[in-house]
């Protein structure tokens, strides 16, 4: 307290001045946090509204397919007759707007019993297949089917876009000892996640490039010059009056009185020496008498 009560007018009106200048940047960078984390919160909740849309979609495509595979070979106890009327109802079947979308039924136990994309897999037990990243893929969605139905996410060849991600849902066939699924690629969520960062930025990083010109040109024009305009007009005045007050204590006191008549502290302060050169005058003259 004694360092700042030392520090002249001045300097502390300089400090408060960085004081509140460092408040304005620290909050202007945590707005700048705060948006970044509203726009991950906005795209995480954009993309699993897609996610749970293609899962709810998938579903109900595979369900479908399922109990009308089940309805289509009630008593049938012959496996190749099974599999003519599977492979009649699944291999034209093609669905979502690009068509990517196709059935395949696998025995328990990752057989291949009927493929609608690539028949010649048919016989082969693809258990311990795995996607490029290393997932056992047929395995989880072997797994998941005899557990009630669920859904695997793994990585696959999409024609003409090279690897991209993938989800499929499999679920077992009432009745029976086949699991039948279906997938669908999830590239676009990716995409779609970047397109709305991209906008999101593009629209926030020029909102923010406004502001800090606002504030910046508001810093330039107006904050520093009325706070050298306030510096000027107070601790000017402080300084005249401090020699007038110095050369009262060393008998000088016909001296003109600056600011005298002002409506704010240093005319009062003025005023005050005005008197005291007064008082101090009587006083003298009193003492030669």
């Amino acid at each position: 307290m004694s360092y700042l009560e030392g520090l002249s007018f001045q300097v502390k009106t300089f400090f408060l001045v960085i004081v509140l200048v460092s408040f304005t940047v620290i909050a202007v960078a945590r707005y700048h946090l705060l948006v970044n984390e509203l726009t991950e919160m906005s795209i995480e909740q954009t993309t699993g509204m897609m996610l749970t849309g293609y899962k709810n979609e998938l579903k109900d495509i595979v369900d479908v397919m399922a109990v009308t595979l089940s309805s289509s070979t009630q008593g049938i106890q012959d496996e190749e007759q099974t599999y003519t009327m599977f492979a009649k109802l699944i291999k034209q079947a093609r669905f979502f707007p690009d068509k990517s979308g196709y059935y395949f039924i696998y025995k328990k136990g990752g057989t291949v019993f009927a493929h609608a994309a690539q028949p010649d897999l048919e016989k082969k037990n693809l258990i311990n297949m795995k996607d490029p990243k290393g997932k056992m893929l047929i395995k989880e969605l072997d797994e998941v089917s005899q557990a009630g139905g669920g859904f695997v996410e793994y990585w696959w060849e999409k024609p003409k876009r090279g690897l991209q991600p993938k989800l499929s849902y499999a679920r077992m066939i009432p009745g029976g000892q086949y699991w039948i699924g279906a997938g669908v690629y999830i590239d676009d969520i990716q995409e779609k996640k970047e397109t709305i960062l991209t906008t999101i930025q593009t629209r926030t990083n020029s909102f923010l490039k406004e502001l800090y010109i606002m504030l910046g040109s508001a810093l330039v024009l107006f904050a520093i010059p009325l706070t050298w305009f306030l510096i000027v007009s107070i601790v000017k005045p402080i300084r005249e009056l401090t020699i007038v007050a110095e050369q009262f204590s060393r008998g000088s006191l016909d001296l003109d009185i600056p600011h005298i008549g002002r409506g704010d502290e240093i005319g009062k302060m003025a005023e005050a020496l005005e008197r005291l050169g007064m008082s101090i005058k009587v006083a003298i003259a009193r003492l030669k008498q």
